[in-house]
This record gives structure tokens, sequence and C-alpha cells, in this order.
């Protein structure tokens, strides 16, 4: 008989944090605005950011958190994001 083997699926908030201890300098530079961004500026700064680094955060799990956030507000070396990972949808 064939055993079956369960494996750990991290969740977004494990994944969120490798990306930010793999990439800080990475995510630093995209926050280097102050005040409050909305969802186009956020995705604007993300694309304005050096190719190999934007490859590098594209593939994470931080891409995703950026995708789903409205608002950013950023008081370096402070950020908050956010976020509503299904917009339109009110659980």
């Amino acid at each position: 008989m064939v055993e079956r083997v369960i494996t750990c699926v991290h969740s977004l908030r494990e994944r969120l944090d490798e990306t930010l201890l793999a990439h800080r300098n990475e995510i630093l530079a995209l926050h280097s605005r102050k005040g409050i961004l909305q969802h186009h500026q956020i995705i604007l700064e993300f694309e304005a950011i050096l190719k190999e680094n934007r490859k590098k955060l594209a593939d994470g799990a931080f891409f995703e958190v950026l995708k789903a956030s409205q608002k950013a507000f950023v008081l370096p070396p402070w950020v908050a994001l956010t976020v509503r990972p299904r917009p339109g949808v009110w659980e």
C-alpha cells in the first residue's frame, strides 16, 4: 500500500516573511516615497525599481500583497498596507 506524505503548506504570512527577509534592500527601494499611495501609485513604484530587483520580488508573496493592496501609508522606516485579497467580496 502506498503511503501518502503530507507536506507543510506555507501560509501567505510565512511566505511574505521569507520574502521580506530575503529581499530587504529591494523592498526598501520600493517604498522610498513618503505619504499615502493609492493602488496605481504602488504599482507604478514597483515598476520603477530596477528590472533585476523587480524580477526577484515578482515571484514572491510580496507581489501578491502589492496587487491586493488598496493603499500604502509610508513614513520611513514604516510602511502600512491596506489589503483586500478579494476586492468586491464581502464576508
